[in-house]
């Protein structure tokens, strides 16, 4: 099975206690998972669980529905609904930052840590696109959220790739770094 978390539910979300059910739900399940026959066909035979990292919509921080520092994490031991994951659960598909760091913060705190010491732009979420972990006997692939493809269209085939990766069926190459001036130079 697959288990796709996002990050926090939005009204449509809360009204219909569904996860997934709003605009990103609808990126996803008409735009995204379509183009990955194997993921299609899991959804419609209900092997495909969809889930956020926070189950409750928290309070408004500073004009962002996602809380940040202490309020994040009371929200996070508050509203967790990822506790009790399935065995079944073989590939966990991760969506946006929140998901992301939740449960790789060590790794990506590392990295960035690193990027930073080598002057090196952060990768943030569009960077780590179809990044593979496995911990447990799972697998854990980063994904762009819904939302954020949503807002950005040119990125669908970003997010059908990330699936295409938990599948098995396609392979992104981390790429190699290249100085913004470097790139230019390239360029011209």
């Amino acid at each position: 099975e697959y288990l796709f978390i996002a990050e926090a539910p939005g009204k449509n979300e809360i009204a219909l206690a569904e996860p997934m059910v709003g605009q990103a739900g609808f990126v996803l399940k008409n735009w995204i998972m379509p183009a990955v026959s194997t993921i299609k066909i899991a959804h419609e035979k209900n092997k495909v669980g969809l889930a956020n990292v926070l189950r409750c919509l928290p309070k408004e921080v500073q004009g962002r529905p996602y809380p940040k520092g202490k309020d994040k994490e009371a929200a996070e031991k508050y509203c967790r609904q990822y506790d009790n994951i399935p065995d079944s659960v073989h590939t966990m598909i991760l969506f946006g930052e929140h998901a992301q760091r939740l449960f790789f913060k060590q790794e990506l705190d590392a990295e960035d840590a690193s990027d930073k010491r080598l002057g090196h732009d952060l990768k943030g979420v569009t960077g780590r696109i179809g990044r593979v972990y496995e911990r447990g006997g799972r697998r854990y692939i980063f994904a762009p959220h819904p939302a954020f493809i949503l807002r950005q269209p040119a990125l669908i085939t970003h997010g059908q790739r990330a699936l295409e990766i938990a599948v098995g069926s396609d392979q992104l190459l981390e790429p190699s770094y290249l100085p913004w001036a470097m790139a230019l130079e390239q360029l011209s």
